[in-house]
């Protein structure tokens, strides 16, 4: 078994690049399909209107329940005052799985997380230490750090999500988007396999090659199940 835990799907407002204008799932399929990948999660694209593009995930995932999983997503300043009843819906009658952010998260989002027991997948382009305030009020929430920190070459940012991984039980990071894969090894060699969870940031990024650098760490079979699957299964509350 294999999945992806950062995939990216469907419409924004813009009409500058790809990751934020339109991102196909069938463009995803395939190559999921070419490089033996089971599943994935999908997350909605863009910064804004995400009443709207919630409800378009959750369209895409039931397309392909057996294949996908939903991700909800919410902009700090344009939802505020909102977030608990748009993650409401999301995580009930959309039957969503967790929170995508761009940016810090704030109480209100915490607090919606808490209670509904899901985890959130944020993007903090490279402003890690501070998570450190979201895992410790937080702890019952499980917090995946994107990119391993950052989606570019960034030593500190790297450098401070292992540290948060291993400071914090609630604190994981994933594999998209690294570029110097000597990071994944340190990861791996200070024994954060239990922590670390493949996503490839496609289609932007190809799954295939991202799965790819997953297979170059050689990997324990027990480790790689972890990183491969496991992980990410049990945060989406899958049986094993």
């Amino acid at each position: 078994m294999i999945i992806d835990c950062h995939m990216h799907a469907g419409y924004s407002e813009p009409l500058k690049h790809s990751w934020d204008a339109f991102e196909d799932i069938e463009i995803s399929l395939k190559r999921m399909d070419e490089a033996g990948i089971d599943k994935a999660v999908v997350l909605p694209i863009g910064m804004t209107n995400f009443v709207q593009h919630n409800r378009e995930t959750a369209e895409i995932v039931q397309r392909y329940p057996d294949r996908l999983y939903g991700f909800a997503k919410v902009n700090q300043e344009e939802d505020k005052g909102r977030i608990a009843e748009m993650l409401d819906e999301a995580f009930g009658e959309l039957g969503l799985r967790g929170l995508k952010l761009h940016g810090h998260p704030n109480r209100e989002i915490m607090e919606a997380l808490k209670r509904h027991r899901k985890p959130l997948l944020v993007d903090v382009l490279g402003q890690v230490y501070e998570l450190r305030y979201a895992a410790e009020n937080y702890p019952e929430v499980p917090i995946i750090i994107a990119h391993m920190g950052q989606f570019r070459s960034d030593s500190k940012a790297h450098l401070i999500t292992l540290w948060l991984a291993k400071r914090y039980p609630n604190v994981y990071f994933d594999t998209s988007g690294v570029l110097e894969f000597e990071w994944l090894e340190r990861a791996v060699a200070e024994g954060l396999a239990s922590k670390m969870l493949f996503g490839s940031d496609g289609p932007v990024c190809h799954c295939g090659v991202e799965l790819a650098k997953i297979r170059f760490l050689h990997l324990s079979p027990d480790e790689e199940e972890l990183v491969l699957y496991r992980n990410i299964a049990l945060l989406l509350g899958e049986e094993l």
